[in-house]
């Protein structure tokens, strides 16, 4: 019984957050990437179904949907209220799309997104520069790779990016043991862990060495999730951002247990220091998605955490956010004839 009701609640409160998008004409249609039918959404800002650009949506870690279970909706109100249109899509393996997002690497995510941008292009008659890229999170290994000399995208948002994979690894582990009050010992012992795991993907690791030398407090990936770890755990995003000349927005948390913001921060603002296409923000009082801090503020939200998302709404997220995002999103040059 009580599982049904939280699944009537959920329900319910799906309802609300979707109805509160703009009433205009919604697609759901379909890309292609290498093999695979990627399941999409599209929304213009009014019934007319004219923009001023589109800003495609490129998920974090996880089997995300289209929507990531609600999170976007106040975000995607913003934007479409800014007279731009959105597109997102379910990852590969979730919903109706096909495939399996465990085995992609962050070059073949890349390949996915520059898939998506032919065929808003294509479909709905986008012209160079008038495509934007929204990404969260694991995004950051993605994003300004694409973005990176490419005269289809007009401009980039960054939301939670980190900018060394293992780096950021050891960050989260590290808010994570200090979360349950673990001694410097072992806080440091951990890290001499942390060291000897990247050295093993450094190397030629596999998945029989992985399990014969895993912790046994720790738990224990699987080999799909291992493969991807392996694929990606030595990206780095740093050279990426160097000769990105179109606008940036990335927006921090200040208290973000995922990635260690202020590192970022100072790296991107050292790499554009000489520009003034980006603009870099830390919101004192937000998580690593933008969400109110303390009330929001955890590594893994569940099912009660979704549902205080869904209920409080636009109210969920971190001021300034939405103001910085308007007023970012309404100075940008790029306007429809």
């Amino acid at each position: 019984m009580k599982k049904l009701t939280i699944l009537l609640l959920v329900s319910a409160l799906m309802c609300v957050s979707a109805g509160s998008n703009i009433q205009a004409q919604e697609e759901r249609v379909t890309f292609q990437n290498d093999k695979h039918s990627i399941a999409s959404y599209y929304k213009p800002p009014n019934s007319k179904g004219s923009a001023k650009g589109v800003v495609l949506f490129v998920h974090g870690d996880g089997a995300i949907p289209y929507d990531a279970h609600g999170y976007y909706n106040p975000i995607w109100q913003e934007i479409l209220d800014s007279g731009y249109a959105i597109f997102s899509w379910d990852k590969p393996g979730v919903g109706n799309s096909t495939g399996n997002w465990l085995q992609q690497s962050m070059q073949d995510r890349q390949r996915e997104v520059r898939a998506a941008i032919t065929f808003v292009k294509e479909t709905y008659g986008y012209k160079e520069g008038q495509i934007g890229l929204m990404g969260f999170s694991q995004a950051g290994w993605v994003v300004p790779a694409v973005t990176k000399d490419n005269p289809d995208v007009g401009f980039m948002i960054g939301i939670g990016f980190a900018m060394n994979w293992m780096d950021q690894s050891w960050y989260l582990t590290r808010m994570r043991l200090q979360k349950k009050g673990a001694t410097d010992e072992i806080i440091a012992a951990t890290y001499q862990k942390h060291l000897r795991d990247t050295e093993f993907w450094q190397g030629t690791p596999t998945y029989d060495a992985y399990m014969k030398n895993i912790h046994q407090d720790d738990e224990a990936m699987s080999q799909d999730r291992f493969n991807f770890a392996r694929k990606n755990a030595l990206s780095d995003a740093t050279k990426d951002y160097e000769g990105i000349t179109q606008p940036i927005l990335i927006l921090l948390g200040g208290h973000d247990l995922n990635v260690n913001t202020q590192n970022t921060e100072a790296v991107l603002t050292d790499i554009f220091n000489t520009q003034d296409n980006a603009h870099i923000q830390t919101l004192p009082k937000a998580t690593h998605a933008l969400l109110k801090h303390p009330e929001f503020s955890t590594q893994k939200p569940g099912i009660y955490f979704l549902l205080k998302l869904m209920w409080q709404g636009k109210d969920a997220y971190a001021p300034p956010f939405f103001n910085t995002l308007t007023n970012w999103l309404n100075n940008l040059d790029q306007q429809i004839e």
